[in-house]
This record gives C-alpha cells, sequence and structure tokens, in this order.
C-alpha cells in the first residue's frame, strides 16, 4: 500500500474513531485514543514514505497529553456547571 490508500483505509477512519473516543470525560476512553493513536503511529511508519505521516499523527498524541486529556486527575476536577454562581439567590 502506499500513503494515499493508507489514509483512505486506515488513515480517515481511524482518525474519526479517536475524536470520538476524546469526546467525554472517560479515562478508559481516552486511554483507548492513545492507543489507537499509536497504532495509526506506527502503520504510517511502517508504509514507504509514511514516515512523516506517522510524525504528524504521533504530534496530536503528544497535543492531546499536553493539554491534560485522559489524565488522572480529569476525573477529579469539577465541570463547569458545578462550579460557577448562580445569577440569582434565593433568600
Amino acid at each position: 500500500m502506499n500513503v494515499v490508500q493508507t489514509w483512505l483505509l486506515v488513515g480517515v477512519p481511524g482518525l474519526i474513531v479517536v475524536a470520538a473516543l476524546f469526546t467525554g470525560r472517560s479515562r478508559w476512553r481516552a486511554i483507548a485514543g492513545y492507543l489507537v493513536l499509536a497504532a495509526l503511529t506506527l502503520t504510517f511508519l511502517s508504509v514507504d514514505g509514511g514516515a512523516l505521516w506517522g510524525g504528524l499523527v504521533g504530534l496530536v498524541a503528544v497535543g492531546l497529553v499536553a493539554t491534560g486529556r485522559g489524565l488522572a486527575d480529569v476525573d477529579e476536577q469539577p465541570e463547569e456547571q458545578e462550579t460557577r454562581d448562580r445569577y440569582t439567590h434565593a433568600g
């Protein structure tokens, strides 16, 4: 397979699955998303001429780690609606 076929058969569906896995705040889904990104990176690195694309997919994973997706303290952080004050106070 060449790089274009790899993108069409593996890359695009894989990135759609990754986007779905990183939606929400589940630690297990985030771990599965990282595993899929690792598999995509290895897939592109194994294709002739795919080293650049494998590196770019790897950069997506690095960006997600840098933003804190799927880390241990994600589940312990309150949601925005849990911390905001009400505009009107009953009293």
